[in-house]
Protein backbone atom coordinates (compact mmCIF):
# COMPACT_ATOMS: atom_id res chain seq x y z
CA UNK A 1 0.00 0.00 0.00
CA UNK A 2 2.75 2.29 0.66
CA UNK A 3 4.93 1.53 -2.22
CA UNK A 4 1.63 2.46 -4.33
CA UNK A 5 1.11 6.24 -2.47
CA UNK A 6 4.58 6.94 -3.14
CA UNK A 7 4.00 5.58 -7.35
CA UNK A 8 1.28 7.75 -6.95
CA UNK A 9 2.70 11.00 -5.72
CA UNK A 10 5.35 10.65 -8.39
CA UNK A 11 2.99 10.31 -10.92
CA UNK A 12 0.68 13.06 -9.88
CA UNK A 13 4.00 15.17 -9.63
CA UNK A 14 5.15 13.98 -13.10
CA UNK A 15 2.02 14.52 -14.47
CA UNK A 16 2.10 17.96 -13.33
CA UNK A 17 5.41 18.84 -14.41
CA UNK A 18 4.73 17.64 -17.88
CA UNK A 19 1.83 19.58 -18.13
CA UNK A 20 3.52 22.91 -17.16
CA UNK A 21 6.53 22.24 -18.97
CA UNK A 22 4.78 21.81 -22.43
CA UNK A 23 2.21 24.66 -21.79
CA UNK A 24 5.14 26.77 -20.54
CA UNK A 25 7.41 26.30 -23.61
CA UNK A 26 4.19 27.19 -26.42
CA UNK A 27 3.38 30.24 -23.59
CA UNK A 28 7.05 31.65 -24.71
CA UNK A 29 7.29 31.04 -27.79
CA UNK A 30 3.68 31.24 -29.08
CA UNK A 31 1.54 33.07 -26.11
CA UNK A 32 -0.74 30.34 -26.22
CA UNK A 33 -1.61 27.36 -24.51
CA UNK A 34 -2.73 23.93 -25.78
CA UNK A 35 -6.10 22.86 -25.51
CA UNK A 36 -5.42 19.35 -26.55
CA UNK A 37 -3.05 18.98 -22.72
CA UNK A 38 -6.22 20.19 -20.80
CA UNK A 39 -7.97 17.40 -22.51
CA UNK A 40 -5.27 14.76 -21.75
CA UNK A 41 -3.95 15.86 -18.60
CA UNK A 42 -7.73 16.96 -17.10
CA UNK A 43 -9.14 13.61 -17.67
CA UNK A 44 -5.42 12.06 -16.53
CA UNK A 45 -5.90 14.04 -13.34
CA UNK A 46 -9.81 12.56 -12.58
CA UNK A 47 -8.13 9.16 -13.10
CA UNK A 48 -5.17 9.60 -11.01
CA UNK A 49 -7.66 10.97 -8.53
CA UNK A 50 -9.92 8.25 -8.45
CA UNK A 51 -7.12 5.71 -8.74
CA UNK A 52 -5.37 6.96 -5.76
CA UNK A 53 -7.77 9.05 -3.87
CA UNK A 54 -5.23 11.81 -3.01
CA UNK A 55 -7.92 14.35 -2.46
CA UNK A 56 -11.46 14.92 -1.65
CA UNK A 57 -13.96 15.73 -4.51
CA UNK A 58 -14.46 18.92 -2.78
CA UNK A 59 -10.49 19.97 -2.43
CA UNK A 60 -10.53 18.90 -6.11
CA UNK A 61 -13.51 20.83 -6.88
CA UNK A 62 -12.03 24.03 -4.74
CA UNK A 63 -8.56 23.51 -7.22
CA UNK A 64 -10.74 23.93 -10.37
CA UNK A 65 -12.65 27.00 -9.01
CA UNK A 66 -9.38 29.04 -9.20
CA UNK A 67 -9.39 28.50 -12.65
CA UNK A 68 -12.78 29.41 -12.93
CA UNK A 69 -12.18 32.97 -11.13
CA UNK A 70 -9.25 33.62 -13.66
CA UNK A 71 -11.50 32.45 -16.91
CA UNK A 72 -14.39 34.97 -15.08
CA UNK A 73 -11.28 37.75 -14.71
CA UNK A 74 -10.21 37.31 -18.17
CA UNK A 75 -14.08 37.82 -19.56
CA UNK A 76 -14.37 40.76 -17.09
CA UNK A 77 -11.12 42.10 -17.70
CA UNK A 78 -10.97 41.90 -21.31
CA UNK A 79 -8.02 39.35 -21.38
CA UNK A 80 -6.06 41.52 -19.21
CA UNK A 81 -5.55 37.58 -17.05
CA UNK A 82 -5.60 35.35 -20.35
CA UNK A 83 -8.23 32.91 -20.65
CA UNK A 84 -5.98 30.23 -21.55
CA UNK A 85 -3.74 31.08 -18.44
CA UNK A 86 -7.34 30.45 -15.99
CA UNK A 87 -8.25 27.02 -17.78
CA UNK A 88 -4.13 26.04 -17.58
CA UNK A 89 -5.38 26.62 -13.76
CA UNK A 90 -8.29 24.83 -13.17
CA UNK A 91 -6.36 21.73 -14.62
CA UNK A 92 -3.30 22.40 -12.19
CA UNK A 93 -6.35 22.21 -9.48
CA UNK A 94 -7.34 19.04 -10.50
CA UNK A 95 -3.83 17.64 -8.99
CA UNK A 96 -3.43 20.51 -6.52
CA UNK A 97 -7.12 21.15 -4.97
CA UNK A 98 -7.78 24.68 -3.84
CA UNK A 99 -5.02 25.56 -1.29
CA UNK A 100 -2.00 24.61 -3.26
CA UNK A 101 -3.28 25.95 -6.27
CA UNK A 102 -3.59 29.45 -4.92
CA UNK A 103 -0.26 29.05 -3.29
CA UNK A 104 1.23 27.99 -6.68
CA UNK A 105 -0.99 30.89 -8.36
CA UNK A 106 0.13 33.36 -5.99
CA UNK A 107 3.90 32.87 -5.65
CA UNK A 108 3.94 31.95 -9.97
CA UNK A 109 2.37 35.40 -10.06
CA UNK A 110 4.80 36.77 -7.64
CA UNK A 111 7.71 35.77 -9.23
CA UNK A 112 6.36 37.04 -12.81
CA UNK A 113 5.92 40.51 -11.22
CA UNK A 114 9.63 40.72 -9.63
CA UNK A 115 10.49 39.71 -12.92
CA UNK A 116 8.98 42.29 -14.84
CA UNK A 117 9.74 44.83 -12.48
CA UNK A 118 13.27 44.22 -12.90
CA UNK A 119 13.60 44.73 -16.31
CA UNK A 120 11.13 47.90 -16.32
CA UNK A 121 14.16 49.34 -14.05
CA UNK A 122 16.43 48.13 -16.90
CA UNK A 123 14.30 49.52 -19.36
CA UNK A 124 14.24 46.11 -21.32
CA UNK A 125 10.10 45.81 -20.81
CA UNK A 126 7.44 48.39 -21.01
CA UNK A 127 4.79 49.13 -18.98
CA UNK A 128 2.17 47.57 -21.74
CA UNK A 129 4.18 44.33 -22.60
CA UNK A 130 2.81 41.01 -22.06
CA UNK A 131 4.22 38.59 -19.91
CA UNK A 132 3.81 34.76 -19.98
CA UNK A 133 2.58 33.34 -16.90
CA UNK A 134 3.08 29.27 -17.29
CA UNK A 135 6.69 29.27 -16.95
CA UNK A 136 6.46 31.40 -14.01
CA UNK A 137 4.08 28.78 -12.77
CA UNK A 138 6.51 25.72 -14.05
CA UNK A 139 9.46 27.19 -11.97
CA UNK A 140 7.54 27.71 -9.15
CA UNK A 141 6.58 24.14 -9.21
CA UNK A 142 9.62 22.61 -10.22
CA UNK A 143 11.33 24.89 -6.91
CA UNK A 144 8.68 22.84 -5.06
CA UNK A 145 10.06 19.69 -6.22
CA UNK A 146 13.35 19.91 -5.46
CA UNK A 147 12.79 21.77 -1.76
Amino acid sequence: RVRRNVMGQWMVKGCMLVFLLWNGILDVRRQEVSLKSFWIFGIAGIVLNLWLRYQTWWELLGGMGVGVFLVAAAFLTREAVGCGDGLLVCVTGLYLGMWENISLLLAGTAVCALVMALGLMLGKVRRKDRFPLVPFLLMVYAGRLLV
